[in-house]
């Protein structure tokens, strides 16, 4: 069965050429994601004392690339088993010929699942050859932007080949699982019909999957309302995939009659769009399949962003809300900066943490943080800084206070005990007195009394100071005697206002980053998905356009109609995934904002736009080139050979 695998492929490798790319380019991410990560954890186990800031910066990056290693074993997953099933559409009548000779359907299977075995050893061989080649560029391209240390090195290839090339052999058999079963359902007598009409019947497993992951998500997007802010964003980030498997269970039986729908707006009248139309309708295997990749990125994409955009609204908003002191001083760890705060006549409270970056010992892990050290009172007067459970009056001597999210990410109580060990070897157990709500711009996630972090960092320097004004100073007055007073240590003193939005532009501008790492290479890799399917569905309509001409259709008439299909499919794929996108964004927004009603919307149209145009654009262009070529090339009199 192998044997003849290979000759199938062999010669039929114009069917798998796309199924060879859409894999070998999902290797590639995969490997690229292995051989990055593989990167940063040798750089990290390299780090010394005194190496926070490149720390930190490796953390951040480490999170991103097991995000981004999760949204590419996605979409590899997804576009090989939408190709695979096309190609099986494509060869029906050739199957049904198999099994008129007495091909079984044990048979059947075992020579499409040899056949992307052959297939897939070939793609992952060729995408962990690429995945490795992008790694070194794609590393100085990160340290170019901030997001990691310079002087990262290339890891070992044999990463990629250990991690990326049997997922993709498993990638691969896993997709044409589904299109293995189905093809060993085509009935022998397809070989004698002429027509390409699909039933758009699914099967059974098919409808189990669909139903179990609408209900998922329903689940999900329903109890956003019972749950902590950061799991709504949580939740946000998961659900559209979810749904997009959903959309792509069903998609027979909902893309055609929607890109149906779309297309009686389009002018009366206009014979190419009518064929258009009921081409997406008849051949409506082949319309779910070429959308598959268009409303996966639109809709996980598009959720993304604007998850990411109300994430920081929130941010902003939840700052705006905590924050009580008019005046904020970033001293840049200056320490000529705060002995000028302290002496300063027109400071009433002074809100400062200590830094000390700890190392705590939790359930059996070792977590590195870095802790702050403050006054309760301070920061409850200037911070808003409050505690959920048990009270900030106990932060003194050997306790700890822990933001909500990080008390619940560690499985942490009040009453607790937890070892932590300090920069200056010290090791001791304190006592969780305090749960508090979450602040990110505002407090750290672990709090201790500022005396404890003074005794064993002495050398750490706030990088932020709250200022409440004294008695009977105007903060305008605060503001300008601080701005002459600290002039010389270089200190930025400025309204609370002002701090605020230049934190969310840092905030907005470093998720602008962390989405063109996310979502560029499974976003570059969904637009040749895209093309790579439309192409694949071009080259074997050859006989169905030429039957088109000998009716009496023009060239120009058939590349209409080409052009209105292209576009039909792209819109029904984007309105769905419109759709996803805008009721999950929707859902988070009012969740957030009923804990603050002064949360902003900012929904990031640009980017979406951009998102919407790339893929309409790169549909259309995919389906005329090879149809425009096919054009110049056949004559109406090929319709009659067979």
């Amino acid at each position: 069965m192998l044997s003849l695998s290979r000759q199938v492929v062999r010669s039929s490798w114009t069917l798998y050429v796309g199924a060879f790319v859409a894999l070998a380019l999902g290797v590639a991410l995969i490997g690229l994601a292995t051989e990055l990560t593989a990167a940063a954890g040798t750089a990290y186990d390299a780090l010394g004392a005194g190496e926070d800031a490149a720390r930190e910066q490796l953390d951040g990056l480490l999170s991103m690339l097991g995000f981004m290693a999760g949204i590419s074993g996605f979409m590899a997953i997804f576009v090989v088993a939408s190709t695979f099933s096309f190609v099986v559409s494509a060869r029906r009548r050739e199957l049904a010929l198999l099994r008129l000779v007495g091909a079984t359907p044990r048979q059947v299977r075992r020579m499409i699942r040899a056949e992307a075995l052959v297939v897939a050893l070939f793609a992952a061989c060729a995408g962990v050859v690429v995945g490795h080649l992008l790694t070194g560029p794609t590393l100085w391209f990160l340290a170019q932007r901030g997001l990691a240390p310079e002087g990262m090195s290339t890891p070992s290839p044999w990463w990629a080949v250990s991690i990326a090339l049997p997922t993709g052999v498993l990638v691969a058999l896993l997709g044409a699982r589904a299109a293995a079963r189905r093809a060993s359902r085509v009935p022998a007598v397809d070989a004698l019909r002429e027509s390409a009409v699909e039933r758009r019947r699914i099967g059974f497993w098919r409808a189990v999957t669909g139903v179990a992951c609408v209900a998922g998500s329903v689940a999900m997007l329903v109890g956003t309302g019972a749950l902590d802010s950061e799991l709504v964003i949580l939740f946000a980030i998961f659900a559209p995939q979810l749904i997009v498997i959903a959309l792509v269970c069903f998609g027979q039986l909902v893309i055609p009659p929607v890109a149906r729908l779309v297309g009686r707006l389009g002018p009366r009248g206009d014979v190419a769009l009518r064929l258009a139309r009921d081409n997406v309708s008849a051949q409506s295997r082949r319309t779910a399949s070429l959308a598959a990749p268009i409303l996966a990125i639109s809709a996980i994409a598009g959720s993304l962003l604007l998850t990411m955009s109300f994430s920081v609204d929130w941010v902003r908003a939840l700052t705006t809300e905590r924050l009580q002191a008019p005046v904020v001083v970033q001293t840049d760890g200056n320490p000529d900066a705060m002995d000028a705060l302290e002496r300063s006549r027109v400071v009433g409270t002074l809100d400062a943490g200590v830094p000390v970056v700890v190392k705590a010992r939790m359930h059996g892990e070792t977590v590195r943080e870095t802790a702050e050290g403050i006054d309760p009172s301070a920061a409850a007067a200037a911070r808003g800084t409050r505690a959920r459970t048990g009270s900030l009056d106990d932060l003194s001597g050997q306790t700890v206070a822990l933001s909500q999210q990080y008390a619940r990410d560690y499985g942490q109580r009040v009453g607790d005990r937890v070892a932590f060990t300090f920069p200056d070897g010290t090791t001791a157990r304190l006592t969780t007195v305090a749960v508090v709500d979450d602040a990110p711009e505002l407090q750290a996630d672990v709090l201790v009394p500022r005396a404890l972090a003074l005794r064993h960092a002495p050398e750490g320097v706030p990088e932020h100071a709250f200022v409440l004004p004294a008695s009977g100073v105007p903060a305008s007055e605060t503001l300008r005697v601080l701005d002459t007073e600290l002039a010389a240590s270089g200190a930025d003193v400025s309204t609370a206002g002002s701090w605020i939005d230049q934190r969310d532009a840092e905030q907005r501008h470093m998720n602008q980053i962390a989405i063109l790492v996310l979502l560029g290479p499974a976003g570059v890799y969904s637009a040749i998905a895209i093309a790579n399917t439309l192409l694949m569905g071009s080259l074997q309509r050859r006989h169905e356009f030429v039957t088109t001409r000998l009716i009496g259709a023009t060239t120009r008439q058939v590349r209409r109609m080409v052009l209105w299909e292209s576009a039909l499919v792209s819109a029904a794929a984007l309105l769905l995934g419109a759709l996803t996108m805008a009721g999950i964004g929707a859902l988070m927004h009012a969740s957030l904002s009923e804990r603050l009603p002064d949360m902003a919307a900012t929904v990031p149209w640009g980017s979406l736009l951009v998102i919407g145009a790339a893929c309409t654009v790169t549909a259309i262009g995919a389906a005329l080139a090879p149809t425009r070529f096919m054009l110049r090339r056949t004559s109406p009199s090929e319709a009659t050979v067979e």
